[in-house]
């Protein structure tokens, strides 16, 4: 769907940095489509209003270690692993797969007195606490980082020992991918790793794993 804008958007002169806006767009879009078919984990229904930030997430550099406990990715003002000019190629085909899937393009929430799901279902502290200041109606908001090339050596922490490797003769891609929530109930969080592997037969990436890294509520 996206192969000819891409190819505008990319041009020439981007050298190493092409596969991975090819591999972005794929991944990006497999992951939207999959938001719109529902939540893995939140607080609500499925039809809970659901936006995504075109800005990526993180750079895909966190995928390169294997630390104890990934941190939290944060949106920010830049992307080192990829050359100057490179993120606003990303950001503007994300932009467009959005715009496609008729999903909303925004930023996080902002709900500081709003808590974590868990601390609203005490009924002692219910008493004790005034009412939390949260939305009436539970919504969704997805980030999604940069595709790493390859398998990240994160998944062998977090893969199932019996559980057998990726083949590493197919084209793979890692990608972090958070998922937050906010409603009546409170707030919750997840991160998730996803391994995407090149299908032979349809040339498309397809997701091959998905582990949930760390959460909070």
């Amino acid at each position: 769907m996206f192969g000819a804008s891409l190819l505008v958007l990319i041009g020439c002169g981007l050298g190493r940095d092409r596969a991975i806006v090819g591999a972005d767009g794929e991944i990006f879009e497999s992951v939207a489509r999959d938001q719109l078919a529902g939540p893995h984990d939140t607080l609500g229904v499925v039809a809970s209003p659901l936006r995504m930030d075109s800005r990526p997430a993180g750079d895909n550099t966190d995928l390169i270690s294997t630390p104890d406990k990934p941190k939290r990715l944060e949106i920010g003002d830049s992307t080192d692993s990829v050359l100057p000019g490179v993120r606003e190629v990303i950001v503007e085909q994300r932009k467009g797969i959005l715009a496609s899937l008729g999903i909303t393009d925004g930023g996080p929430f902002d709900y500081p007195d709003c808590g974590g799901a868990r601390t609203r279902r005490s009924r002692d502290t219910a008493i004790a606490l005034a009412a939390p200041k949260c939305p009436a109606q539970v919504s969704r908001y997805v980030t999604v980082g940069l595709p790493y090339r390859g398998a990240s050596p994160i998944l062998d922490k977090v893969r199932p020992p019996d559980s057998p490797p990726p083949d590493s003769s197919a084209e793979l891609w890692t990608v972090l991918v958070t998922e937050s929530s906010v409603g009546p109930g409170g707030q919750q969080w997840r991160q998730y790793v996803s391994l995407f592997r090149r299908d032979a037969s349809t040339g498309r990436l397809a997701m091959a794993e998905r582990f949930l890294l760390s959460w909070a509520e």
